[in-house]
């Protein structure tokens, strides 16, 4: 029912009546399918996950669908960028890794948040998450990225690649 309805509705106000907000809600269903969530769960982490894709500049939904950009200027972007190193890709398969439970899923979602771009303020002012538990969040997951890949990730800077 949740899907059927309910999924919809949230889209619909989340956009504010937005002609993507079906899209929106396909997108979301992809994403959340390989997570296996409760049903008094799903509709907070459907809306979640719906505004985080809407909101967020660099997010898959606004990149493929609300913000497609210019294919030739992505070609000369990929040839210009350097291969990815080894603790980038350790990153990305951490990230890439299914969460363990809620806590798990917030720590990934907010660090990806920050790794996209965003300023601790922005990701404070667009969740409500205030900035100490954004720190704490973050400092959590370089945490358990060391404890993931056994070696010395101290040397690690979890920042955006628009910084570096």
């Amino acid at each position: 029912m949740f899907w059927e309805k309910d999924a919809y509705l949230i889209a619909k106000k989340l956009t504010n009546n937005h002609e993507l907000h079906r899209d929106l809600v396909s997108h979301v269903f992809i994403l959340l399918h390989k997570y296996e969530l409760e049903a008094n769960v799903l509709p907070k982490m459907f809306a979640r996950f719906a505004w985080n894709q809407w909101n967020w500049k660099e997010s898959a939904f606004n990149k493929e669908m609300r913000f497609p950009s210019n294919e030739l200027g992505e070609i000369i972007q990929d040839d210009s960028e350097d291969v990815p190193n080894k603790y980038q890709n350790l990153i990305n398969t951490f990230l890439s890794t299914r969460p363990k439970d809620d806590q798990d899923l917030f720590i990934k979602e907010v660090t990806k948040m920050h790794l996209y771009g965003m300023t601790y303020r922005e990701i404070r002012d667009n969740t409500g998450i205030c900035l100490d538990t954004i720190h704490k969040t973050i400092k959590k997951f370089k945490y358990d990225l060391h404890n993931y890949c056994g070696c010395d990730c101290e040397s690690i800077d979890i920042v955006p690649a628009a910084e570096h």
